[in-house]
């Protein structure tokens, strides 16, 4: 029996991704780089090849459903678990564990999320099957680590180091984890990479289902007693009006958070697969082509950057003209109703604005 199967976390709405990622539409359902997939089908074609047919689940959110349907067509109905309200990756990965450990107790687990890109897809797909192996046989929760290329506060950070003291560590290698860190400050995030023991945190978890459940109800007992209470519900008719009526009470926490910082036997697979996260402007900068005066321009609204640098304009209007005088390293992006215009370094707050926005008019991240 084939006991792999894969949850893509596809429940987000993308905040720090604002303007273009909104809840009426996030991020994971557009196609914004104009490849004609969403990054959710992008992302889903990527683990097809490694999963049998039906074992691929989707968690999103009910509002998302008819998305998820409409891109994924082959896609059963049954491999789609719907959140009645977000609850973060915690709340997500404990509702999808619990589902199919329900279908098979010896299910083994790829969490992947559903917007981030990667370039080397083959050997993408040799990784993934190489921490399927290694999780069949171990109670250990596999990560992907993806060796940093420059310091990037949007990303979470894996310290691994050789257990021969080596400071060689080679791709394709499993490594201990040391520790978590989480989206550090610019000045954290040079200290880490100038380290050499320090890697991206690809958000990508390899593990024995049971050990997900295992590692939740140790270090996550207020989210997994709330919402693993009656055991009779999971995989039967009951299963959605149980989770209507108890997800709503779980903790909003990221997985990271919840249990890979107090995880006391995770491993990195340090993994070189062109790997990027697309949550923030800052990193759609890092991917897009730049000018000589390093200026990045999305869209076909016509610009002038004069005495300008390091600058990224993204505009969805096909006429008119923007002009960039004496500015260096700021994010300019409409969309829409909604015109941004901040620092680069400060692109990590976006999200912070929402509330704001909300209370002016909904429609303006709605």
């Amino acid at each position: 029996m084939d006991n792999n199967y894969c949850i893509i976390l596809a429940g987000g709405i993308g905040s720090r991704f604002w303007p273009y990622s909104r809840k009426r539409r996030p991020k994971q359902f557009l196609d914004f780089f104009g490849t004609g997939e969403s990054l959710l089908q992008q992302t889903y074609r990527r683990y097809a090849p490694v999963f049998a047919k039906g074992h691929i689940y989707i968690v999103t959110n009910t509002r998302y459903e008819a998305f998820v349907r409409e891109q994924l067509p082959d896609l059963p109905s049954e491999s789609i678990l719907l959140e009645p309200i977000q609850r973060n990756t915690a709340a997500a990965i404990a509702y999808a564990a619990k589902h199919i450990h329900a279908v098979n107790p010896d299910a083994v687990l790829a969490i992947a999320p559903s917007d981030h890109l990667v370039t080397k897809e083959q050997i993408f797909a040799e990784r993934i099957r190489q921490a399927l192996e290694l999780a069949a046989t171990k109670e250990t929760i596999v990560t992907l680590g993806i060796k940093p290329t420059y310091p990037e506060v949007g990303y979470g950070y894996i310290q691994a180091t050789a257990q021969d003291g080596s400071d060689d560590l080679r791709e394709g290698h499993f490594y201990p984890v040391k520790t978590f860190t989480e989206k550090p400050n610019m000045h954290m995030a040079k200290v880490l990479v100038d380290s050499g023991e320090f890697f991206w945190n690809s958000g990508i978890f390899i593990g024995q289902c049971s050990h997900f459940l295992h590692e939740l109800e140790v270090n996550m007992p207020e989210l997994t007693e709330r919402l693993f209470q009656d055991s009779s519900v999971w995989n039967t008719d009951r299963e959605s009006d149980y989770i209507s009526e108890r997800y709503p009470y779980c903790p909003s926490i990221s997985f990271d958070y919840a249990v890979m910082e107090k995880s006391q036997n995770a491993v990195m697979l340090l993994c070189d697969i062109g790997w990027a996260d697309v949550g923030s402007w800052n990193t759609i900068y890092t991917l897009t082509e730049h000018d000589a005066d390093r200026n990045a321009t999305i869209g076909a609204t016509p610009t002038i950057y004069n005495d300008s640098s390091g600058n990224l304009v993204v505009l969805d209007k096909p006429d008119g003209l923007v002009v960039l005088q004496g500015v260096n390293d700021l994010i300019v992006v409409q969309k829409d109703d909604v015109l941004v215009i901040c620092r680069k370094s400060e692109g990590e707050k976006l999200k912070q604005v929402i509330p704001e926005a909300m209370n002016i008019d909904e429609k303006f991240v709605d």
